[in-house]
């Protein structure tokens, strides 16, 4: 086989690998400023704040569904602030803390950077797990699949868990690999800290001790010493350990407040912020069949051409059914059966799909490389011919996607659009979180007259909020509108605003008129703001058939009297 173009391949194959990641990495560092300084997903300022407040002394111990990637976050602030010191920009915490609050964008993109280097390493780690189990060409190709994946992609440009969890997992299975063929004690502790570090990072991580506890079922019964050995295994032990320290001493709230609830995200707190909208909010009444719900996302996210290679590489798994086969399958299958069979009507989301997706990129990797193998000749050519057939249809929704990235969004440009024709000072209805107007919306700021009541209400009710108000009553430089901060559930008819002087009514329509809990009371406020002679559309932003992201926004200005003039 001396002079086989696979051979040349596989020799190869560590300069193939570092091109994949330097496309994995460039495609997921691509775009990564998009929206900033605002931030429009909502699940990024959760870990960017959580970082901060570790800064500023508090621990939330009761935060246990995602715990360890704001402590890595909160490292790199750390670094951050010492260069500021140093650079003299700033000279103490409080300091940092009016940088953050005035301008957050060097935060955001500490964040986005970190998850798309997790991304990146989720790609080196797929190509080692197939390479361990299977052949170098599945790896190449797991690689490959997976640095072209277009929700992976899409999730590694975000300050998330899923990321971090799904990349430590993976390396928990490439160790669980390991112990199933060689049983060293140091790959059990290594995978006993992987899956230590995917759980705290998010609590679903846990899942992987399945595919681990089977991992030691093979090694077990390669030893050929009885089944109690399972048990009293002095590395089972060791790893159980490792993985209980670890947990312990990076998430222990996870061991004095654990909430099943919080396997699942958002959390209970983050659902009680108004600024979370649950999957499913704004398309149908009732939530569809979960099961078909995350085999749609897989389509979505793969392509058909490679969604059906993933299918077959399953079966074709399942018939192999070798120990890293039923390992793999394993992991996937309970991800899969666990979150599509919740019984919750809001909780689904694209991203629970993310460890499924490895594994399939991993599985479809190793079916291709064995297909090829039949190939008596033109094999490279063949192959390399397949692959590509099989990545366009995911790195096309990819490149689009994170394109998109790069553009402005709407709720941007309604913001400048309302600094120059809305009155700083005017009375305005916008949806809101607890504190501010809402992260999903157009993020206009309060007037320092709103704000001090606002402080003047939060200092009573929740002192934490109060600070980050007075931080923002600090820095303000004048302008900013009084909000009235509206929230689902508690929309009152037009008539009760505009007596309570509201002028302008900035409109996120998938907000008022898809939300379960409004009770059709933001649809009827919504149709009466387009229908009143009193309200007249000022203007209307949309993503212009996909050329900008960004939901569309309706701005409404009001004159009570127009009614009686007309």
């Amino acid at each position: 086989m001396g002079n086989h173009p696979v051979d040349a391949l596989e020799r190869n194959s560590a300069k193939i690998l570092w091109l994949l990641l330097g496309l994995a990495l460039f495609i997921r560092l691509w775009g990564i400023g998009y929206g900033l300084p605002y931030v429009y997903w909502i699940d990024e300022y959760h870990e960017v704040m959580r970082a901060m407040e570790l800064g500023a002394g508090e621990f939330n111990l009761s935060r246990t569904g995602k715990g360890g990637f704001y402590l890595l976050l909160f490292f790199e602030y750390g670094i951050y602030f010492v260069l500021l010191k140093l650079a003299g920009i700033i000279s103490n915490a409080q300091d940092f803390a009016e940088q953050f609050v005035r301008d957050p964008t060097a935060f955001y993109l500490m964040g986005r950077a970190t998850a798309a280097v997790f991304g990146c390493a989720t790609v080196a780690a797929a190509y080692y797990v197939a390479r361990k189990a299977y052949q170098t060409r599945a790896g190449l190709f797991a690689a490959l699949f997976l640095a072209v994946n277009a929700l992976h992609i899409d999730l590694s440009h975000r300050v998330g868990v899923d990321v971090p969890m799904t990349c430590f997992a993976i390396l928990a299975l490439y160790f669980g690999l390991r112990v199933a063929t060689d049983g060293a004690r140091r790959d059990y502790l290594l995978a006993g800290l992987c899956a230590a570090l995917a759980t705290t990072t998010k609590l679903p991580g846990i899942l992987v001790l399945l595919p681990l506890a089977i991992a030691h079922t093979y090694r077990v019964a390669a030893m050929k010493r009885g089944s109690i050995l399972w048990l009293t295994s002095r590395e089972i032990w060791l790893a159980a350990a490792m993985f209980i320290v670890v947990l312990a001493v990076s998430n222990p709230g996870i061991l004095l407040h654990f909430d099943y609830f919080s396997f699942y995200a958002p959390t209970r707190d983050e659902m009680l912020d108004n600024d979370v909208v649950m999957a499913g909010s704004f398309d149908t009444l009732s939530r569809p069949n979960l099961y078909f719900y995350y085999v749609k996302v897989l389509l979505d996210s793969l392509g058909w051409p490679l969604f059906g290679l993933a299918m077959y590489s399953v079966c074709y798994a399942a018939w192999r059914h070798r120990p890293s086969d039923v390992m793999l399958l394993s992991y996937a299958a309970i991800n899969y059966l666990v979150f599509a069979s919740t019984s919750s009507d809001v909780l689904y989301y694209p991203r629970y799909a993310l460890p499924i997706i490895v594994v399939l990129a991993i599985l479809a990797g190793r079916a291709l490389a064995d297909l090829t193998l039949l190939l008596a000749r033109w094999r490279l050519v063949v192959s390399t011919a397949l692959a590509t057939a099989l990545i366009v249809w995911p790195l096309t929704q990819a490149v689009a996607g994170t394109y998109l990235l790069t553009q402005t969004d709407t709720r941007t440009v309604a913001k400048e659009w309302c600094d120059t024709h809305v009155p700083a000072g005017s009375r305005v209805l916008i949806e809101g979180g607890k504190i501010a107007a809402s992260r999903l919306t157009v993020p206009l700021e309060d007037s320092r007259e709103s704000l001090e009541r606002r402080i003047a209400y939060w200092r009573v009710k929740e002192p934490r909020q109060a600070k980050f108000l007075e931080l923002k009553r600090k820095i303000l430089a004048g302008g900013g509108y009084q909000l009235e901060l509206v929230q689902i559930g508690s929309i009152e008819p037009l008539d009760d605003y505009i007596a309570r002087g509201i002028k302008y009514f900035v409109v996120r329509p998938e907000y008022f008129v898809g939300g379960r809990k409004v009770k059709g009371d933001g649809a009827r406020m919504l149709s009466s703001l387009r229908a009143d002679p009193r309200a007249r559309l000022l203007i209307r932003f949309d993503s212009e058939s996909g050329a900008r992201p960004g939901p569309i926004i309706e701005i409404y200005e009001v004159q009570p009297d127009a009614a009686q003039s007309g």
